[in-house]
């Protein structure tokens, strides 16, 4: 379980394949002086288990489910990740609550400036429109945020200043794919009523 709330952005150092997986060496950040085997992080979004780790770096899996529904079967080395580790009994829960398990990943359409707000566009898939309300929770790249505005195509997520400087959001492209996880609360009310 995670909040959302990035605490460090690291690049991939290298990415080796080995009969259908792939290992993903991960910068360590300074701050994850409590990594051991077994550890869960969340590599932008994605809940992935620490293999092995050293001073400077840290190993993931990726399986094949997880290539089929992310953004990590694109990855290449020096891609710059969103880190976070999953929250422990006690701590404070500033997001909300993610899971780490993808829904689909989806296009980065723009950004649009207005004022002093900075709008970031998305698609939305048309079967998904029934998991989103405006100022609902989503989590893109694992980064909690707020549904700004919700059409029938697109839907725009406004990013403070902070959020844009301390995670990866800088970095992506118009037509890049991001990583989305709905919000799980809205996944089961809609499970509910089938």
């Amino acid at each position: 379980m995670f909040t959302g709330i990035i605490e460090a952005i690291s690049p991939i150092e290298s990415i080796a394949s080995d009969a259908g997986s792939k290992y993903i060496q991960i910068a360590r950040p300074q701050a994850f002086d409590d990594l051991k085997v077994g550890s869960s992080i969340a590599c932008n979004g994605i809940c992935l288990t620490v293999l092995k780790f050293d001073q400077s770096s840290f190993t993931v899996q990726i399986m094949n489910e997880t290539s089929l529904k992310s953004t990590a079967n694109a990855w290449k080395n020096g891609d710059i990740l969103n880190l976070e580790r999953a929250l422990k009994i006690g701590d404070r829960l500033d997001g909300h609550w993610v899971q780490g398990h993808i829904d689909r990943p989806v296009k980065f359409l723009r950004k649009e400036q207005i004022n002093q707000t900075m709008y970031y566009h998305f698609e939305l898939h048309h079967q998904d429109k029934q998991l989103m309300i405006p100022q609902g929770s989503i989590a893109i790249n694992g980064i909690s945020l707020t549904v700004a505005s919700l059409g029938s195509r697109e839907f725009s997520c406004a990013l403070i200043k902070h959020t844009a400087e301390n995670s990866n959001m800088d970095y992506i492209k118009a037509g890049e794919l991001v990583n989305l996880e709905y919000d799980a609360l809205g996944k089961y009310v809609l499970r509910s009523k089938l």
